[in-house]
Order: structure tokens, then C-alpha cells, then sequence
């Protein structure tokens, strides 16, 4: 048998050709950067730091991907975030339960906040823009309300999750790559993963197709408020203490992850690398310009130009791709 000789330029064509080529390569340079610009960024502290943050904006992100999959958005994720946040508070701290009984409660919220939301978008056939943006306010309304403001203080079974190690890096990471793992699967190999894709991909193609796109988003819409409570309560496993400001700025960092890890938030697709990458980039951007001790309050600035690029250079990306077809 004759040995082929790789051609090189065909390699990168076909590299260039997947959607999660330009987070990769956004990913090596990052790391290249931040490493020849600062002393400590490799550090065994910093890389647990970096895995640890990186797990929490996968899954706030998973929360935006959801509906982001069928063409929607949630705008109340942050808010769902808040509320799982209080709840997960009073079951913990003023009634005494057992953690895993209020673990699983907190997610029976995030669930049922999704939800209503779905069944107000399919029934009233609305955009999930308005319909998240109204519920994000009364969801947040309602955390800051039960909680007047005031902290929750958790048990250490919950907050030694958070602060625990696995080699370098923390054990949320495990968490995160399961998590990406299990969306890969997901919407590459089950049955309804690929009607989300569908539905997303083509709504009227999907529902002549037989698939049962109100269902569809409904679910979807449950699921993503489920893993924004998810995200709750690993970001207070973290933190150590639950709060009504929880969620704050998960808008933008849901937002992100899916731009920059090149998935569309027109519906339709997901990949695993590029959702994972998305994940590290956003991750470390915002250490290294701490690090470089960029001026932080210019950080919005930053991240805002980063996801533009993004957005742009996938844009760019599956322009050339329709040229060569």
C-alpha cells in the first residue's frame, strides 16, 4: 500500500471548516499571552481559580444555550439564579434540611420558573424576549423580597464542594466536564436533542416533520431555568453564603460563552469543544486583565469587544465556508 502524504493546507482548511476552530485557537493564544505577560497565570492558585470559575460560567451559560438552541432567548436567567438562591437560603439556613433534599428542591424551582415561562411564550405567542425580560423582573423582585437583601449562611457539606481540589484544579471542573460531556451526547445522540436542533434549525420543517415544536421549546425553556438554579447553587457552594444578588451579571457571561464558543444564537447547532472553550476564554480574559491590572472598570468595555470579534469572526467563518461549497 502507497503511504499518503498529508497535505497540510487541506488539514487546516478542514480545521478552519468546524465551527469551534476559532475558540481553539483563541484559547492557545490566551493562554500564550497571559503566560509570557504575567508571572503567576500558570500558578497551581491561579489554575484552581481558573477551573473553579470556568465550571460556573459553563453551567450559567447552559442555562442561555437552552433556548438559545431553538432560536430563543432567557433574559431571566440571572433573576432564576437570584430566587434558587434565597430559596436554597431559607431551606438551608431557617428551616434545617438536609442539603440534597434542598439541592433538589432549589431545582424544582428553576424548573417550574421555566416552566411558566415556556408555556407564556407558547401560549401567548410571544417573543422569550419579552416574555424572560417581565419574569426576570418579578423573579428578581420575589428573591429580593423573601430575602430584604439580607445573606444566607450554608452548611460547609455544600460550601467544601466549592473549595475542594483535584490535583490543580477544583473539583467543580470534574462537574463541568461531565456536564459538557453529557450535552454532547445529548444533542448529538438522543432522539430529542436532535428535535431541538430542528426546531431550532427550521421551526415550520420541524413541525411538518412531526415534532412537537411547542413542547419543545416549553421543555427547553424548563431546562434552562433548571440549570440556572443549578448554577445558583454552585456559585454559593463557591462563595459560601447565598444572596439575593446572585445573578447580577449572568446575562452577559450567558451570552458570551455561547458567542465566543461559536455557536449560533439563531438555533440550530451546538458543539461540545467550542461550548468548553467559550467557557475558558470568557474565564481567562477576565483574570489575565486583572493580572495585567487593566483598570477594572473598563472590564465591560473589554468583554463587550471581545464577544463583537467573536461574533464577527464567525460571521466571517461561515461566509468563506458558503464560497467554497
Amino acid at each position: 500500500m502507497k503511504n499518503k502524504k498529508i497535505n497540510f493546507v487541506d488539514v487546516l482548511k478542514r480545521f478552519f471548516l468546524q465551527s469551534w476552530s476559532s475558540a481553539i485557537v483563541a484559547s492557545i493564544l490566551l493562554v500564550v499571552v497571559f503566560s509570557v505577560t504575567t508571572d503567576s497565570f500558570l500558578s497551581s492558585y491561579n489554575l484552581f481559580n481558573l477551573s473553579r470559575t470556568a465550571t460556573l460560567y459553563a453551567f450559567i451559560a447552559g442555562a442561555q444555550l437552552m433556548v438559545a438552541v431553538i432560536g430563543g432567548m432567557n433574559l431571566a436567567v440571572g433573576a432564576v439564579g437570584a430566587l434558587s438562591s434565597v430559596i436554597l437560603g431559607i431551606l438551608l439556613q431557617d428551616m434545617g434540611m438536609n442539603t440534597i433534599l434542598a439541592v433538589f428542591i432549589t431545582v424544582c424551582v428553576g424548573l417550574l420558573c421555566g416552566v411558566i415561562n415556556g408555556i407564556l411564550v407558547v401560549k401567548l405567542k410571544l417573543s422569550g424576549f419579552i416574555i424572560t425580560l417581565a419574569m426576570s423582573f418579578i423573579f428578581d423582585g420575589l428573591a429580593v423580597g423573601i430575602s430584604h437583601g439580607y445573606p444566607y449562611t450554608l452548611p460547609e457539606n455544600l460550601t467544601s464542594l466549592g473549595r475542594a481540589h483535584v490535583g490543580k484544579t477544583s473539583a467543580l471542573f470534574i462537574l463541568m466536564i461531565i456536564f459538557v460531556l453529557i450535552l454532547a451526547v445529548f444533542f448529538s445522540r438522543m432522539r430529542f436533542g436532535r428535535n431541538i436542533l430542528a426546531t431550532g434549525g427550521n421551526e415550520a420543517a420541524a413541525a411538518l416533520s412531526g415534532i412537537k415544536v411547542d413542547m419543545v421549546k416549553i421543555i427547553c425553556n424548563a431546562l434552562s431555568c433548571g440549570l440556572a438554579s443549578l448554577a445558583a447553587i454552585l456559585w454559593a457552594s463557591r462563595t459560601g453564603t447565598a444572596v439575593s444578588s446572585t445573578g447580577s451579571d449572568w446575562m452577559l457571561y450567558s451570552f458570551a460563552v455561547c458567542a465566543i464558543g461559536g455557536i449560533s444564537l439563531n438555533g440550530g447547532n451546538f458543539t461540545g469543544v467550542g461550548f468548553f472553550c467559550g467557557a475558558w476564554i470568557l474565564t481567562m480574559i477576565r483574570n489575565g486583565l486583572t493580572m495585567m491590572k487593566v483598570d477594572i472598570y473598563y472590564e465591560q468595555a473589554f468583554l463587550g469587544a471581545i464577544i463583537l470579534i467573536a461574533v464577527s469572526v464567525e460571521s466571517v467563518r461561515t461566509r468563506l465556508i458558503a464560497k467554497m461549497k
